[in-house]
């Protein structure tokens, strides 16, 4: 009896789609957590804890990194400020004020954000000491944070921790931040040098000059209360933080600009607004007890000496260092008795003393003007 040869099947036995889709589901979740993991371990941001394996804190970005610093690392003492701050090395502060140092820095130095910060560092450690640089022009600004509307993640402000998967499954994280901080750390980063950026930067007369444009004719002075409000905003944010925390000991201290920045300052009829707005808040300030105040603004061999900057604001690191160990050493201290002196020797030096130097370069053709 013939059968039938059956040809083999080439057909392939039905998939189960709902078990692949479970498959690939699972894998995937898998991987995240896998990559999750070594963001939240190695965690460049300092979002979750402090460095773990002996690494030092490799900070370099200060919108993503100051939080979380100052809500995990250990210190007793905060350095607050604008970027002409970020040059300082920690350690400077620490063996002069027998300290620890943590930076809590602003690009600007807006009052309402440096407060901010200090907020969370009250809230996450027994703060002894604050050293805030008060930025003459930060008076003038809105009392109001910034860190939304200047694009700042805010992932990594809030407390919430559902946003987090912003960070957690960040390419740019994984594949650059993470392998830039294991190089720098691996490769012997100072991690009191944080946020620094002095390296390679102009220092001179010639690159403080390029940098600044000037307007060809002043405008009029405006009003001494021109800013009242935004004044009387940022001091009371100012001394409501004082008065909250009785036990820790305030050292603010006001800047040198460059003669540069107060031609500019004439220039756009300003002079009188900002000297206005330093005698409300160190007058303010100095009613407390805890709060001691120096002010570098009137020292006219630094303000003169355009070798120290590279701009019209930012100075060597070394007029930062020179900052702290005139601190130290109790020198360039305002007080209520000799607080109308420093004021005087301020004005004289931006409505005498800079003008006149401002003709010599003029003579010169040393200054560019706004076309």
């Amino acid at each position: 009896m013939n059968r039938q040869r059956r040809e083999p099947s080439t057909q392939y036995p039905r998939q189960n789609p709902w078990r692949f889709l479970r498959t690939a589901l699972v894998t995937a979740l898998a991987l995240c957590l896998v990559l999750a993991s070594i963001v939240y371990v190695l965690d460049p941001f300092y979002h979750y804890h402090k460095p773990w394996f002996g690494l030092p804190a490799v900070l370099t970005e200060k919108e993503y990194q100051v939080v979380g610093s100052l809500r995990h690392f250990d210190y007793d003492a905060v350095l607050a400020g604008s970027s002409v701050v970020e040059n300082n090395d920690n350690s400077w502060f620490d063996k002069a004020f027998s300290c620890k140092t943590v930076k809590a820095v602003r690009s600007y130095g807006g009052i309402a954000d440096l407060c901010w910060f200090l907020d969370e560092a009250f809230d996450h450690q027994d703060v002894k000491k604050v050293f805030f640089n008060l930025d003459p022009a930060s008076l003038t600004q809105e009392p109001e944070t910034t860190f939304k509307a200047t694009g700042c993640p805010m992932y990594l402000y809030d407390s919430n921790p559902f946003n987090d998967i912003s960070y957690l499954l960040n390419g740019t994280v994984l594949f650059e931040k993470i392998p830039y901080m294991l190089a720098q750390a691996l490769s012997g980063y100072n991690e009191n040098l944080s946020y620094n950026w002095a390296d390679g930067k102009d220092f001179s007369q010639s690159g403080a000059l390029s940098h600044y444009l000037r307007h060809k004719e002043s405008v009029k002075a405006k009003p001494v209360k021109a800013y009242a409000q935004q004044n009387e905003g940022n001091i009371r944010l100012l001394t409501e933080m004082v008065k909250a925390h009785p036990d820790t000991e305030f050292f603010f201290f006001l800047p040198p600009y460059s003669e540069l920045w107060w031609d500019n300052a004439q220039r756009e009829g300003m002079t009188d607004v900002y000297l206005q707005g330093d005698r409300e808040a160190v007058r303010a300030l100095l009613s407390y007890s805890n709060v001691r105040v120096f002010d570098f603004q009137n020292e006219e061999q630094v303000v003169t000496n355009l070798n120290l900057y590279m701009d019209t604001v930012h100075f060597s690191p070394e007029i930062n260092h020179w900052m702290v160990t005139q601190m130290a050493a109790g020198q360039y201290e305002v007080t209520k008795d000799n607080c109308s002196q420093v004021f005087e020797a301020t004005e004289k030096l931006a409505k005498k003393t800079v003008p006149e130097r401002m003709k010599a370069l003029e003579k010169e053709s040393a200054l560019t003007y706004e076309q």
